[in-house]
């Protein structure tokens, strides 16, 4: 819940303003009187209500809403341990990740794009034809034979040559079939990290015959500062040269 809260910018902007100092929920409507209705205004303050990220109190007929830092502190504490196991992994020294506390950040890249195909035959291949669409151009390993997605939860994402060579790149940590994948992945340094990712990607109903498909990719630690375009151009050309175009073509011979 913290991460779709945090996701946001709206979210993250009132985040900044209660951090100055408690406000009312008409001064925060005001703040944003030339983009949002007060209506919206109140529904992303109910996003960060529910994520524990904000706390209220009534004085008659206003209400003042609080910043709520402990989430944000435990979350940092959590990750902040993780990208730093990455740092070892990658061969630096976590001792100097002092260094880098005031770098962490949070980003989120949205890409999107339409296939000519029903939504079940789009997460068919999503889940269970990998190897067909995915772009070997973005292996860790330019000698990797096979990428894996086992789509159960807990289960992991990977690519491969043999039992004893490979790289996982995520976990499974949610399943609505066949409407939403949930990953939780890390990017090492050398990829643009060291970070912890949460990616969610969506499977929309156009038609009968058409799907939209959605990855919002929320990265937490060390982002260097070209990641969220790369990260975001990355996305795009999987969609768009890899599943899509796998599966268009499919339907064309069929």
């Amino acid at each position: 819940m913290i991460w779709k809260a945090l996701a946001d910018p709206t979210r993250r902007s009132i985040l900044n303003l209660l951090k100055k100092a408690p406000q009312t929920t008409g001064e925060i409507s005001q703040y944003f009187a030339n983009d949002l209705s007060r209506y919206a205004v109140m529904k992303h303050l109910g996003i960060l209500e529910k994520a524990n990220l904000i706390t209220f109190k009534r004085e008659g007929k206003f209400r003042w809403n609080y910043l709520n830092t402990t989430p944000i502190q435990q979350t940092y504490e959590q990750w902040v341990s993780k990208l730093m196991q990455l740092r070892a992994l990658a061969g630096q020294n976590p001792d100097d990740m002092s260094q880098h506390n005031k770098s962490i950040t949070t980003t989120t890249v949205f890409v999107e794009t339409k296939i000519n195909a029903k939504r079940t035959r789009v997460w068919e291949a999503l889940i269970d034809e990998v190897p067909n669409w995915w772009l070997p151009a973005f292996n860790h390993d330019p000698k990797t034979k096979n990428f894996v997605l086992e789509a159960k939860l807990g289960g992991l994402m990977y690519e491969g040559n043999a039992v004893d060579k490979g790289l996982v790149w995520a976990s499974v940590i949610g399943m609505d079939a066949p409407k939403v994948l949930q990953l939780k992945g890390h990017l090492l340094p050398d990829h643009g990290g060291p970070a912890i990712s949460f990616t969610k990607i969506e499977l929309d109903r156009l038609s009968k015959e058409s799907t939209k498909i959605m990855i919002s990719d929320t990265l937490f630690g060390d982002i260097a500062p070209k990641t969220s375009n790369d990260l975001s151009a990355a996305w795009q050309r999987i969609l768009d040269q890899g599943l899509k175009r796998y599966l268009e073509q499919d339907q064309n011979r069929s």
